[in-house]
């Protein structure tokens, strides 16, 4: 079974999952330390799983294979996850073309997508159509962030361009530090240094001298693009996987943090977001957050709050613009507004359409994960379907298709329930049209 490293605030839960599944927990963060073996404090890993920046899911970096094994795993136990392929391999290294000059640095064209390369990272301007050899140092959106400053990763070192010597900070042994600073220095050449990783900690030597004669192998390749006018890959790089845990996935991951630790609930949901999560007030904005699978297209809208209690909130928007409302082709007028009603862990939410007299327009029922509630925001992931009813007329689900594009994406079991809610929707609008409850 594959080895992972585990980081960040869902590393106790997914401990507690993975090795459900004999997944083996190496290099394990304090709080991990004590349920895991002392032989896997220093092995190297296949897999590791760090907190995304906004903390509402993880980034998996590893070999594809256990990247895609992870992926199935969390399909299989987790409700509502989404798992995205990263939009750059990290540590990849690409001859770039200088795309477009930017305040803070250069835009690099690198064949297949655009990266962005921070002016720190050079010790001279660049000129438009330069070829420079770049590596992804950080996947982030909209462009990953590249360097040039190269780097080739082994399991138990990484030869760099940064000359000299690094050992990794979790050997504090000062004699395996010594150790491993004299065979550092031994195999630094051609202005390439070395940086042992925790996994070098008392390994044979033969295995560390055989390591790097191999990443050694690899750097022709740097040099072997045949031409300096057209981008591509010249290394490649970390498989990754941009995961998101909406509420319901964050609910299950209480539930296994909660097999080795005393959990709080909604222990993820206020780790995720930290700021003060005091229940707001009647006549205050409320924000939106209404994220799409392909997170480009996230939108926040922003309510004003007509009703609360601890489950519910009923928000009102006034409508700006023309054109049509989505789904039911019918026009956006002066002095239109929106009524809507969140509850907390629902899988759908109703929005009703008015004219300035409080005339019902049409009603829209949107289909999506758990909404979650965060204080001055209610976060949800919008699964696609969804389901509409103009006045005088039967409820009508819209958007299958939509929700079959993000298939790749998400279980199958997902893309069932979401359809089963929109029938049910539909025929509770339908119900309610005809009086009955």
């Amino acid at each position: 079974m594959y080895s992972i490293r585990l980081r960040g605030i869902y590393a106790t839960a997914l401990a507690a999952l993975l090795r459900e599944h004999s997944w083996r927990v190496v290099q394990p963060p304090p709080e991990l330390q004590a349920i895991t073996d002392v032989a896997d404090r220093f092995a190297p890993f296949d897999l590791e799983v760090k907190d995304r920046e906004d903390r509402h899911g993880v980034i998996a970096l590893g070999t594809p294979d256990s990247v895609n094994a992870l992926k199935e795993l969390l399909f299989a136990e987790l409700p509502d996850v989404i798992c995205i392929p990263g939009p750059a391999e990290l540590g990849a290294i690409y001859l770039g073309i200088v795309h477009k000059r930017r305040a803070w640095g250069y835009e690099i064209d690198l064949g297949d997508f655009k990266g962005f390369l921070p002016k720190p990272e050079l010790d001279r301007p660049l000129k438009k159509g330069e070829a420079v050899r770049v590596q992804v140092k950080e996947i982030v959106h909209p462009q990953p962030i590249v360097t040039t400053k190269l780097s080739l990763a082994g399991r138990f070192a990484v030869l760099s361009q940064e000359q000299g010597v690094g050992i990794s900070k979790e050997i504090t042994d000062t004699e395996e530090r010594e150790r491993l600073f004299r065979l550092g220095r031994k195999f630094c050449a051609n202005g390439w240094g070395v940086i042992w990783r925790t996994s070098a900690y008392q390994r044979d030597i033969r295995d560390l001298q055989g390591e790097i004669q191999r990443l050694r192998q690899q750097l022709p390749m740097l040099e072997s693009h045949p031409d300096e006018g057209i981008p591509g890959k010249l290394l490649p790089g970390q498989t990754t996987m941009m995961i998101e845990f909406p509420g319901g996935s964050k609910h299950a991951l209480d539930r296994w943090r909660a097999r080795l630790v005393p959990t709080e609930p909604g222990y993820h949901r206020h780790h995720a977001h930290p700021a003060d999560h005091a229940q707001p007030l009647v006549g205050q904005r409320l924000l939106i957050e209404h994220i799409k699978v392909r997170s480009e297209q996230s939108i926040t809208l922003i309510g004003q709050i007509t009703h609360i209690t601890p489950q519910q909130i009923t928000v009102r928007r006034e409508i700006k613009g023309s054109g049509l409302y989505d789904g039911l082709n019918i026009p956006k007028e002066p002095g239109d507004y929106a009524i809507t009603e969140f509850s907390c862990g629902a899988w759908h939410y109703e929005t009703r359409y008015y004219a300035r007299d409080g005339t019902l327009k049409g009603v829209y029922v949107n289909i999506n994960t758990p909404i979650e509630f965060y204080g001055d925001r209610v976060r949800y992931v919008d699964l696609e379907i969804d389901v509409v009813q103009r006045p005088g007329e039967p409820a009508q689900i819209i958007d299958e298709h939509e929700l079959q594009s993000i298939a790749h994406y998400v279980s199958p079991q997902l893309i069932m329930r979401a359809r089963e809610l929109a029938i049910e929707c539909a025929q509770r609008l339908n119900a309610r049209a005809h009086g009955r409850p």
